[in-house]
């Protein structure tokens, strides 16, 4: 659309379906809210287990082309959440005798780490790409109410898509842009013109992407699963202020809880309207080069990474996990079952010493729990989805 000189309508375009998506996830998160306070009373250290599992097995098997990898990538954060004082016993574990970890390590430190410094690795590295760059447009950036209005079965799909992608822990939007488009594109009747500036290209990947907000809230809120990465820092700032997000968050913190639902609406309109004032000016930085991004970003990282605790043993922590992510992209192990282990690691191990304490030292109890069972048989369900002999098995029964 912008080789076509319709720049400025693209990223109008842009800001309608985004602030369409983000109402929709935000008014389906606010009516499942209530709904999930109640189910949450149900939940205990033997459910919470159930939940523990659930989360690593579905990241697990979603965190990227290879099973064994997201699972390996899922069970190395279990390993590094263990670093710390023992919540049970009290001893510390894995601190190599130094103090800084003796708390742990700090969710957002590695976070940091894991996500910004290889992205900065390779703005540096790779080649810079000889594109058009377009700097200013002149058109009208809203689409007329006709316009609009062929775009709402698109947007309203797409939504609905982003919405039940989020509320899968671990998928993103990335997953659901692609998933939205593509089915934009089943339906179409133009499907030969996508690629060649639709309006509906558009407006099916920017409704999805922010309806995966309200959508990964959901298992955030309701089970403590952060259903992306964005929800995994929200995660971390919660625990920073003593807020545990799980099935109890809805009872023990419902304000918290209602002002962050409201928050994410309001957010919406509030990214419109700035959208709105700042594009024109804000396209500007498609001036700046990759290779003066990445040093920017490492600085940032710094700065961020050190203000958490005022420790320079944090900013090596950061540069650490920053290496790690970098090698673990090289070869094809994805990062978000990591992030998700260190956040479900403590959960898991406390949850499973007093389940043990519960049943009198058996897991026999587990079968005592109608929601444990539900929640560790979709466990296992989405790990023998995800085999290579379930797909084999889908071919032969498709051949016959």
């Amino acid at each position: 659309m912008a080789q076509k000189g319709q720049a400025g309508k693209a990223l109008g375009i842009s800001l309608v379906a985004s602030l369409c998506g983000g109402v929709i996830s935000s008014l389906a998160l606010l009516l499942v809210a209530p709904v999930l306070g109640v189910l949450a009373l149900e939940f205990g250290p033997v459910e919470l287990l159930g939940v523990s599992v659930l989360g690593i097995t579905i990241i697990g098997s979603l965190g990227g082309g290879s099973v064994f990898m997201g699972l390996l990538s899922g069970i190395f954060g279990l390993l590094l959440s263990q670093v710390g004082i023992d919540p049970i016993t009290g001893s510390a574990r894995f601190t190599f005798g130094y103090i800084n970890l003796y708390s742990g390590i700090p969710f957002v430190v590695a976070l940091i780490g894991l996500f910004s410094i290889p992205q900065a690795i390779k703005l540096v590295s790779q080649k810079e790409q000889e594109a058009t760059r377009i700097s200013k447009f002149s058109d009208k950036m809203l689409p007329t109410w006709r316009e609009f209005i062929r775009l709402v079965p698109t947007i309203l799909r797409s939504s609905l898509i982003g919405i039940f992608v989020g509320i899968v822990p671990g998928t993103g939007g990335d997953t659901a842009c692609w998933f939205a488009y593509n089915e934009t594109k089943r339906f179409s009747k133009r499907k030969e013109l996508f690629g060649t500036g639709l309006p509906e290209g558009i407006a099916a990947p920017e409704s999805a992407n922010n309806a995966v907000v309200g959508g990964a809230l959901i298992p955030t809120i309701s089970l403590g699963i952060p259903g992306s990465s964005a929800t995994a820092v929200l995660m971390g700032g919660l625990m920073v202020h003593g807020i545990m997000p799980g099935p109890t968050l809805m009872t023990d913190y419902a304000d918290v809880t209602y002002t962050l639902i409201w928050a994410v609406m309001l957010s919406n309109l509030a990214m419109f309207i700035f959208g709105l004032l700042f594009t024109r000016a804000s396209i500007v930085v498609t001036r700046v080069r990759n290779k003066v991004l990445g040093p920017i970003i490492v600085v940032l990282c710094v700065i961020g990474s050190f203000a958490i605790n005022n420790s320079v043993f944090d900013v090596g922590l950061m540069f650490a996990f920053g290496l790690l992510g970098y090698f673990m992209d090289k070869i094809k192990m994805p990062v978000a079952p990591m992030v998700l282990g260190l956040i479900l690691g403590n959960l898991m191990s406390t949850s499973y010493y007093q389940t043990l304490m519960i049943g009198h030292g058996s897991l026999s109890i587990i079968f005592k729990s109608p929601i444990a069972v539900v929640l560790l048989a979709v466990a296992l369900i989405s790990i023998l989805q995800a085999t290579p002999l379930f797909s084999i098995f889908k071919k032969k029964k498709k051949q016959t």
